[in-house]
């Protein structure tokens, strides 16, 4: 009873946990060692959870039963700033806010079976696998962080996506081995005030240089959605000591997060006088929705294992944003003002990792990862609360043979800050409450406004393997 209570603990945990993204909204990684390598696993079988969430055919490169608990600690820094210059609405100036957070905690737990002599395995996991997270204090002395509807006041957004594979391979011959996995996807997503959503409107305030006062919905509370999809992969050994391996993840479809919110507008405005009365309707209960999809994900990868003592493997990615439902999209703001996709586009990421056995029982590791950032500068206002600007991730670790079936792995990687800069933007400059918004970008620059957005991450990380 212990036991179970402990196991369904801990799976709660992995669900609830933050995530903190390093290629687009995923994690560069997963676990200790397969951090350390910079993320190579695609054709490099150095960790049964790296295994597990890019190519489950390098299962069958394990023997026995496995069993693989990691935690991952990281703490982060966004900063986000609006310079005007010549506006017209706003004086000259660079004001920068700094997002308040604390230190999140990203759980992975991965099981395998691979009998002896037998070409089959399968293997399980729940993986903590991507997500952002941001919260933007209300400022005063920043126009973006303003109380509404001047700014957007305060600012929290959260998602975290935990990957469930079920995952098979069978070794066709000695050369080839193919695998499967059915994954199954939790998502956990709160974003405060909601842009996506669109926004309750009056006349403008007088003399405030807008066209509207419009006020979003809050939706702070975390609401679910779960999504399928299908990864398979092969590994190949094409020469002596060199192996190939090739992934492939399908998108994964969520159903729209739906959050019970209210009508977020206090007062209404005279069209004439300008004056300002309550508003009957403030309060009164609404649904708001945004769709968030996954996106697909093609993998390569070489291995190159020469000696018992070395190893190294180098992986190529691409992650397909432009056409995720929600990430994607144009970017901007609808003619209703609500948000019109992240506007992330696909990128590439590179990874190389070294693997060096320093004696019978310690084992070094080091690696480098260089992913785009899928934010576009022109869009870049509306990755506010979707802040991976990450590009390069700087990798070690170190693996301690405790025992012959018992291994501890610690690993730190750092993501130094990186920044993407584009126009301002402001969906009240055009239209009013009874016409559409901005329906081009053009529309929604603001005269002399620039934006610009940087994070970065520090993080630790240790795992244990049970090998038996």
């Amino acid at each position: 009873m212990h036991k179970k209570s402990a196991l369904l603990a801990l799976v709660a945990l992995l669900v609830a946990l933050p995530a903190l993204a390093g290629n687009g909204h995923f994690l560069h990684g997963i676990g200790a060692v397969d951090s350390s390598l910079g993320g190579v696993a695609t054709a490099l079988p150095a960790d049964l959870l790296g295994a597990l969430h890019v190519n489950p055919a390098v299962l069958t490169s394990f023997e026995g039963y496995e069993v693989a608990f990691g935690a991952e600690v990281f703490g982060d820094g966004p900063r986000a700033t609006a310079t005007f210059h010549n506006s017209p609405a706003h004086s000259d100036g660079t004001f920068t806010t700094k997002g308040n957070t604390q230190a999140g905690v990203i759980p992975a737990i991965g099981i395998l079976y691979h009998p002896k002599d037998r070409p089959w395995a399968v293997g399980f996991g729940l993986l903590g696998v991507a997500g952002f997270r941001t919260d933007w204090p209300q400022d005063p002395s920043n126009p973006i962080f303003a109380p509404q509807p001047n700014g957007f006041g305060a600012v929290k957004t959260n998602l975290t996506i935990t990957k469930i594979p079920f995952s098979f391979a069978y070794q066709v011959n000695p050369g080839l081995a193919l695998g499967a996995s059915l994954n199954v996807y939790q998502g956990g997503l709160s974003i405060s005030p909601l842009p996506p959503g669109r926004p309750d409107c009056t006349y403008p305030t007088p003399g405030s240089g807008r066209t509207v006062d419009c006020f979003y919905a809050p939706a702070e509370n975390v609401v679910s959605a779960y999504a399928l999809s299908l990864q398979v992969g092969l590994r190949y050994q094409f020469a002596e000591a060199w192996h190939l391996g090739l992934a492939y993840t399908s998108p994964q479809n969520f159903p729209d997060y739906e959050w019970n919110s209210f009508n977020a507008l206090p007062y209404l405005t005279d069209s004439v006088t300008g004056a300002q009365t309550r508003n009957p309707d403030y309060g009164v209960k609404r649904k708001v929705r945004y769709p968030l999809d996954g996106p697909q994900i093609a993998s390569f990868g070489l291995s190159y294992e020469p000696h018992a003592r070395w190893r190294a493997g180098f992986d190529a990615r691409w992650i397909g944003y432009s056409s995720v439902d929600g990430a994607g999209g144009p970017g901007g703001f609808k003619p209703d003002r609500s948000l019109n996709g992240i506007g992330w586009r696909n990128i590439w990421v590179g990874a190389v990792g070294v693997e060096y056995k320093a004696t019978n029982a310690v084992t070094l590791r080091a690696g480098f990862n260089y992913g785009q950032s899928p934010i576009r500068s022109e869009v870049a206002f509306t990755s506010l609360g979707t802040p991976p600007t990450f590009t390069d991730h700087y990798c070690l670790g170190v693996g301690v043979d405790v025992t012959d079936k018992l291994q501890v792995n610690l690993a730190a990687y750092y993501a130094p800050r990186h920044e993407v800069s584009g126009p301002l933007l402001n969906a009240f400059l055009v239209g009013g409450p009874n016409g559409p918004g901005p329906q081009s970008l053009a529309q929604e620059k603001v005269p002399g406004g620039k934006f610009t957005i940087s994070e970065q991450i520090v993080s630790a990380l240790a795992a244990v393997r049970f090998h038996f």
